[in-house]
């Protein structure tokens, strides 16, 4: 099955609502801000730089790079939904931010030149795309000879969400990661990925997101998208509120533990 992010355009207006909301949480999320910006600190671009991201979703990365204190350059960030981008051109314009533009592509690709980019940006897109090595192909593509890519992202096979019942717990969710992530273990296969196509992986960085007590990140996550997996058939209704009064309770009471690790890497094309 694929997974809701391959699809977003299809979903109901709740649905794709809960999607933004939580896009944008998570990109002004403390500990998220912290892993993005520690990339960012690492990249020594150019004047009037030119950037990509792929995947952009609402555009909480490409507004983040383009108001960045310093960059005087352009951001394009391109995504496969409408509606996404049609949110992303909205949230850029009530922020005042003129230096990026956002492109819906239903191919999946960026619409750039080759060798157009100094710096190209895969930020938590590569674990639901449907061919991670495409995604790799467009980015060497775009990238001129001196530019880095960036990709970001959960390494989902790691994420738990701990309320007492572990056999539970972890039933739930990989039955979660089935409706949101394609690619639960690709972060480990990057780097092989990497070396297959010649590109030098030049920085790599874990970072373990980690809520003990009460969930916050967590809840969000689950709050979003158990509602999408009982949708798709892949949780009954039943079964999904009792696993999330759990959570709640478990949060309420100083019981919960939720982690999932996240990893960066810097590449050069």
């Amino acid at each position: 099955m694929p997974d809701i992010f391959q699809s977003i355009d299809d979903l109901d207006a709740a649905s794709l609502q809960r999607v933004i909301d939580r896009l944008e949480f998570r990109g002004t999320y403390a500990p998220f801000v912290a892993m993005r910006e520690a990339y960012l600190d690492r990249l020594d671009l150019p004047p009037g730089a030119t950037v990509c991201e792929l995947g952009c979703g609402t555009g909480v990365v490409s507004r983040a790079i383009a108001s960045r204190r310093g960059f005087d350059g352009t951001v394009q960030g391109t995504d496969l939904s409408e509606a996404l981008v049609a949110e992303a051109r909205e949230r850029a314009r009530t922020e005042g931010i003129e230096n990026v533009v956002f492109r819906a592509e239903p191919s999946g690709l960026s619409g750039k030149a080759d060798n157009s980019c100094d710096l190209v940006v895969i930020h938590t897109l590569i674990s639901h795309v449907a061919d991670p090595a495409a995604v790799l192909a467009e980015a060497m593509r775009i990238a001129s000879p001196s530019a880095r890519i960036v990709i970001f992202d959960g390494d989902y096979a790691s994420l738990t969400c701990h309320a007492g019942r572990p056999a539970k717990d972890a039933e739930v969710v990989e039955t979660l990661l089935e409706a949101i992530v394609a690619n639960p273990h690709i972060m480990r296969e990057i780097p092989g990925m990497l070396v297959d196509r010649g590109i030098s992986l030049e920085w790599a960085h874990a970072d373990v997101l980690m809520e003990a007590g009460h969930a916050d990140f967590f809840a969000s996550l689950v709050e979003s998208y158990i509602p999408m997996a009982v949708r798709a058939g892949l949780l009954e209704t039943s079964g999904a509120e009792d696993w999330l009064h759990q959570q709640r309770a478990a949060s309420e009471s100083g019981r919960f533990y939720g982690s999932c690790n996240f990893v960066s890497y810097i590449a050069r094309a």
